[in-house]
């Protein structure tokens, strides 16, 4: 299963991130703003410009290895603003994206990335997926694609275009209304939803437009409308089924994160949902449904699998007997032990040894490496 994740980061810490940018970064330079890289667009000789209607576009070559694809970005009047990409990176891109009011749409195909919304924590989307996003005046944060494929669309529609399209909509529309209307500065809404067949539809004829020039930016507007109709008859769908999103702040984020950070320090000690949210300074039924949000799985299956990769580690590579290991990740009884980890991996604690010298080190590696959840943004 591929995933997407979204962090917000320090300016520093982005700026000193090793892999190479987006198209933010790319078109305008590091911490620039959406808009500005379209300016650049709009400023390019070879843009595609239709006038009469407000719209313009252009194809950006992905900078780096010639196999890394493009981004097609056309503005449908400065009020949509649209990015197709359909990329293979050589290497993860990262960056910073400011806030500017937008209420975004990422529409996710394929690709293995994530959009981190704190210092620690992230957010996982499967493909295919719809992630919806509107951020606080005063929160940034920085999405990483992994090295891979990246097939996606993302949709960046302004509050005042976005606004009047709710009003046409009337009642039906104001749980969203009112979604928006509670973010604070610090804060963002984030809502994840499985795309309808209708959506992925239009998604792949964006990625696979049969026309070019004007002809393109005429048929983009077109379905920028027919997806857009569709996104917004699934949120309220969501809304309608109390899978409405979560609306974190700046200190939920942290104590969220803390919480993640004492259950990986101590594997022998289990806490309790309660315990845990004692710890940190939240309450149980909020820690929950925020962790669960950031991290993809629950409090019990990120500590399960926590316990799972040491327990591995520690057969593999320190050969420790596995009584012992048991003891390690918080097991009283050897046998209970023995039951998880066969029910999480597939083989017993004894068939781990197998895995054990210069090929199986490896290949215990990789089983870690594949299902563990990240302890930080890729790249």
């Amino acid at each position: 299963m591929t995933h997407a994740q979204i962090s917000v980061s320090t300016p520093e810490a982005i700026a000193s991130s090793p892999c190479s940018g987006l198209f933010r970064t790319a078109l305008a330079g590091t911490g620039s703003r959406l808009t500005e890289a379209f300016h650049r667009v709009r400023a390019a000789s070879d843009c595609v410009v239709a006038p009469e209607l407000g719209l313009y576009g252009r194809t950006v070559q992905v900078p780096g290895e010639a196999e890394e694809g493009t981004w097609k970005m056309i503005s449908v009047r400065d009020e949509i603003f649209i990015v197709v990409s359909d990329c293979h990176y050589a290497h993860a891109r990262s960056e910073m994206v400011p806030p500017e009011g937008f209420v975004e749409f990422h529409y996710l195909v394929s690709g293995p990335a994530e959009v981190d919304l704190s210092e620690t924590g992230h957010v996982h989307v499967s493909a295919p997926n719809l992630m919806i996003c509107y951020q606080g005046a005063d929160l940034r944060y920085q999405v990483t694609c992994a090295a891979g494929v990246w097939r996606a669309i993302g949709m960046y529609v302004s509050r005042k275009y976005f606004d009047r399209v709710l009003r046409s909509l009337g009642e039906e529309a104001d749980g969203i209304r009112a979604k928006l209307a509670s973010v604070t500065s610090d804060q963002i809404y984030h809502s994840q939803m499985r795309l309808s067949m209708e959506a992925l539809h239009v998604v792949e004829h964006l990625l696979a437009s049969p026309y070019h020039g004007a002809r393109e930016l005429i048929y983009v507007e077109a379905k920028c409308a027919e997806i857009l109709c569709a996104s917004i008859g699934m949120w309220i769908g969501s809304l309608d089924v109390s899978q409405s999103g979560e609306i974190l702040s700046s200190r939920d984020l942290r104590l969220i994160g803390r919480a993640r950070e004492l259950i990986v320090a101590d594997l022998q000690k289990t806490m309790t949902i309660p315990e845990l949210a004692r710890a940190v300074g939240t309450n149980a039924s909020k820690l929950k449904r925020g962790f669960k949000f950031l991290y993809g799985v629950t409090i019990f299956e990120y500590s399960q699998r926590c316990r799972m990769h040491e327990a591995l580690r520690l057969l593999v590579q320190e050969r420790l007997p596995v009584g012992q290991v048991a003891l390690a990740v918080g097991y009283q009884h050897q046998t209970s032990f023995t039951t998880s980890f066969r029910d999480f991996f597939g083989f017993s604690p004894k068939d781990a040894r197998r895995l054990n010298g210069p090929e199986g080190t490896a290949s215990a590696r990789e089983v870690s490496d594949e299902d563990n959840v990240p302890e930080r943004p890729i790249g």
